[in-house]
């Protein structure tokens, strides 16, 4: 057997299980998510929206301050009697209807937008992590390949040196092979500049430092089952945080509707009040009196009943109406997308590393036996070889674009710890 062969067909054969090596486990992808929800600066930021919110309930709901009148007069300008009178008063104002109270469930479903806003962005993060991961877990074993590759071409190299000394090779042979070594070194120079690159941009989602070095966990194997291509749609609407905001507005449109109507009466007024009067009267002369009393101001609603406020919360409930059913619409639409897809490349993935691939590889086998035989040309033998190569480069990346859609399923249907929200019963 002519050892060369003997050699490329190993690595052939060995390049076929490198995708389903497991790495040193370290840092899986739930792992990475979490750090992200942990560490992610501008998701902290967002947060403070949450607290922003809570803080509007705290201090919603609660009367206008009172109001002190003073007031003094006297007729110094006018017959200078030494007439005169004054006047203190406290009032507040009173809301007729429960406005106040329902001001405060307004700001109570404002705390929920908010959360589920949030929510929705650890869902887009998650997401970017997620497939992060799974790019630079890729890009790491076409490393590995790719090392393998340069190792046995050095390998074939030095074997056709000894051979050429022989006279059982041409020095056109080595060349050959010498600058097929420097491509296949490029092309490893590329992966690991790739791979820093994509490092480094997982290690800013997560909250690393830039030249923190993750060992990631988890294999790249292709299920032996058949992935499904649907489900049950209500848990996944339950977990989608788009859909639970579309939800909560609706729940805050109504609210709005609520305080609106309540603002059609105007608040009352009530005046608490003490008056000095100090008279000069005929014949009794100087006179000093005081009154204390009790008044109320009561708006009539017969011009201005809020129409507008009204209104305008009315359209606000409408386009949250519509709001529900496009994020009903885009998350059915969004999951059978990728529910297909992800069966699709599962399929190419599946015929890839099959019965294709063993052809090829038996096909090599006999163009090595024939050429050993001199039945086959070097030309032939070679053409075999690439295909088997182009077959398995085929077959890694099927493999990779399976997984890639399996994250997109993930993201789609919301699977990520963290992502829990729950909407109140409004009291």
């Amino acid at each position: 057997m002519n050892p060369i062969f003997s050699i490329l067909l190993t690595c052939l054969l060995a390049g076929s299980s490198v995708f389903c090596a497991e790495g040193t486990v370290a840092l899986s992808r739930d792992k990475a998510i979490s750090l992200a929800f942990a560490n992610h600066r501008e998701l902290r930021i967002a947060s403070l929206e949450i607290k922003r919110a809570a803080s509007r309930v705290q201090w919603a709901g609660r009367l206008d301050n009172p109001e002190l009148e003073l007031s003094a007069s006297g007729d110094g300008v006018g017959l200078d009697e030494g007439e005169g009178n004054y006047e203190v008063a406290f009032s507040q104002r009173f809301p007729l209807t429960s406005k106040l109270k329902k001001e405060k469930g307004l700001r109570r479903w404002q705390v929920i937008l908010a959360e589920a806003e949030v929510v929705e962005r650890r869902r887009e993060l998650a997401g970017e992590v997620d497939r992060a991961v799974v790019e630079l877990l890729v890009t790491r074993e076409k490393i590995r390949l790719a090392r393998e590759g340069v190792t046995l071409n050095k390998e074939i190299v030095l074997f056709l040196e000894e051979r050429a000394k022989l006279g059982e090779a041409s020095k056109l042979d080595v060349m050959q092979a010498t600058l097929n070594g420097r491509t296949l070194e490029q092309e490893f120079k590329l992966l690991q500049t790739q791979e820093k690159q994509q490092r480094f941009a997982l290690n800013q989602l997560i909250g690393l430092e830039a030249d923190a070095v993750p060992s990631l966990a988890g294999s790249l194997d292709l299920p032996a089952a058949r992935p499904a291509t649907g489900g049950d749609i209500a848990p996944i609407l339950s977990r989608r945080p788009d859909h639970v905001l579309a939800l909560a507005k609706t729940d805050e449109a109504r609210a709005a509707i609520a305080l609106e109507e309540s603002k059609r009466w105007e608040d009352i007024e009530v005046k608490v009040f003490v008056e000095g009067e100090d008279a000069v009267d005929d014949p009794t002369g100087r006179d000093r009196n005081t009154f204390a009393g009790v008044g109320i101001s009561i708006p009539l609603p017969f011009r201005q009943k809020n129409q507008e406020g009204i209104a305008r919360a009315q359209i606000d409930a409408e386009a949250a109406a519509e709001g529900v059913e496009a994020a009903q619409f885009t998350v059915r639409a969004e999951c059978e997308e990728a529910w297909q897809r992800r069966l699709d490349s599962w399929q190419l993935a599946h015929e890839a590393r099959g019965e294709l691939l063993d052809l090829a590889e038996e096909n090599l086998t006999g163009f090595r036996a024939a050429y050993e035989k001199g039945e086959a040309t070097l030309t032939q033998v070679q053409k075999a070889q690439e295909q088997v190569l182009q077959l398995r480069a085929a077959a890694a990346g099927f493999l990779a674009d399976y997984h890639l859609a399996d994250a997109r399923v993930r993201f789609v249907t919301g699977a990520y710890p963290g992502l829990t929200i729950s909407r109140p019963t409004e009291k």
